[in-house]
């Protein structure tokens, strides 16, 4: 399933916010008028109220000295009709005993009396909502009468709506600009986005360039950075396996020559048996030292690209690095070397993948065995969080030790056959587990390896 852009995203979340402003400032506004509201019909019954209670109720009018006046006439034209519901309001007299006495028509009757306590001289006036009305009662001046004046809830009601209905449509106009509004300024706020999607799109795959973080907004310019970044490591492994695959083309350019000598060698010794011998075991010889090459060229490349996350375990030293060298003892009592575990530390431990930790062993075990002299020693200390790979071989020199660990690198002179690849693959291997790989000559004479973590 498809799930919407951001910017349908965006705008929608934008326009659920309004509503729901909205929907909140419109509830408040409603309680706010009807209390309004209440009080304005409040003022204009009470009004009514008192001038009915103004009135004789026993059919006389009470006259101000002075009255009647002649009232000026006005023009018909100038009256305009009047928009008005007349059932709206209506009233009722009562004696205090609740006989009605006088009313508008049959909307009065519908009133109730009220025939209960005023309060003070002050207040006598009550309101109450009564069925469909809201009657407020008024004692009258002289205690004779009660004067009841109802309006119909359904008027005010209606009121009510009609104001809210009418800031419903300026509010609707306003919320579809604000929306076309936000639209179009998210969109134009992608579009740095947009075009760097088409630079990326039609970025070379080898290029390294970084991306120009001029225009870009503010928000995105983390994964612009961490872009750039990747880049430059992309660029860094293309060059490096380019490296790779250029010094692993030349390593092996050499023995695949001397293979095919070795093989036109004993075609054309066929007259000669020990000649013939001798060139198909140089070329036994040869076969052996190229897959050695190989398998450490695939060994390495599969460490260029490991990531060691999965299928780590707490390992002991102890327990590596004897199993190692029970591997290799044949090895070194071909030579009649002495190999010896020194455990300062014997519950020394590390986190990490055991076969990858046995082959660092192995390699730095190995490299003692083929390149120390008959009778020499190998001496293994475990120290805490160091390891020491010692042996009391003649060194190496000095110009030399910096450049032990490059790839294919052999010093001049060798005579045991290698492919320059050992050192590199422990480095890696060190990388992988946060191990320092440290290579000096001892002072007392010998090589070592220090490890520490």
């Amino acid at each position: 399933m498809k799930s919407p852009s951001l910017r349908l995203r965006l705008t929608l979340f934008i326009s659920g916010i309004l509503l729901l402003a909205y929907l909140i400032t419109t509830s408040i506004s409603y309680f706010e008028l009807k209390n309004s509201l209440n009080q304005l019909f409040d003022s204009q019954q009470l009004l009514f109220a008192k001038r009915l209670a103004a009135l004789n109720t026993h059919g006389n009018v009470m006259i101000k000295p002075g009255y009647p006046k002649k009232i000026p006439e006005i023009d018909d034209n100038e009256i305009e009709s009047l928009n008005y519901d007349d059932d709206a309001l209506a009233f009722a007299v009562f004696n205090r005993k609740g006989e009605m006495i006088m009313d508008d028509g049959e909307e009065g009757r519908k009133l109730y009396f009220y025939g209960g306590f005023f309060p003070t001289a002050s207040h006598r006036a009550m309101v109450s909502e009564q069925g469909r009305w809201r009657i407020l009662w008024l004692l009258s001046n002289d205690n004779r009468s009660v004067v009841a004046v109802g309006q119909k809830l359904d008027y005010q009601q209606d009121i009510l709506t009609d104001l809210i209905y009418k800031q419903l449509i300026p509010w609707l106009i306003t919320f579809i600009i604000v929306i076309l509004f936000v639209a179009i300024l998210i969109g134009r706020s992608f579009t740095p986005i947009k075009a760097l999607a088409t630079k990326l799109a039609n970025r070379e795959p080898d290029e390294d360039t970084p991306i120009n973080l001029n225009g870009i907004p503010k928000e995105i310019s983390p994964f612009i950075q961490a872009l750039n970044k990747l880049f430059g490591r992309i660029s860094s492994m293309i060059t490096h396996e380019r490296q790779f695959i250029s010094d692993a083309a030349h390593e092996l350019r050499t023995p695949l020559a001397a293979l095919r000598v070795q093989t036109e060698v004993a075609q054309l010794s066929n007259d000669d048996p020990v000649s013939q011998n001798k060139a198909l075991s140089n070329l036994l010889i040869g076969i052996d030292r190229t897959s050695h090459l190989v398998d450490q060229l695939l060994t390495l490349s599969r460490l260029d690209s490991l990531e060691i996350q999965d299928e780590l375990k707490t390992l002991y030293w102890r327990d590596i690095i004897s199993q190692v060298k029970e591997e290799l003892s044949p090895l070194a009592m071909q030579k009649q070397l002495q190999i010896t575990i020194d455990e300062q530390s014997p519950n020394e431990k590390i986190i990490g993948q055991p076969l990858l930790l046995s082959m660092l062993t192995r390699n730095l075990i190995n490299n003692s065995i083929r390149y120390i002299p008959t009778h020499s020693c190998i001496t293994i200390t475990i120290a805490p969080n160091i390891i020491y790979f010692a042996d009391n071989g003649p060194g190496v020199s000095d110009d030399i030790v910096s450049r032990l660990g490059e790839r294919f690198y052999r010093p001049a002179g060798q005579k045991e056959k290698g492919s320059g690849l050992g050192l590199s693959i422990v480095r890696k291997i060190a990388e992988l587990h946060k191990i320092t790989v440290k290579l000096s000559n001892q002072e007392q004479g010998g090589f070592m390896v220090t490890l520490s973590y």
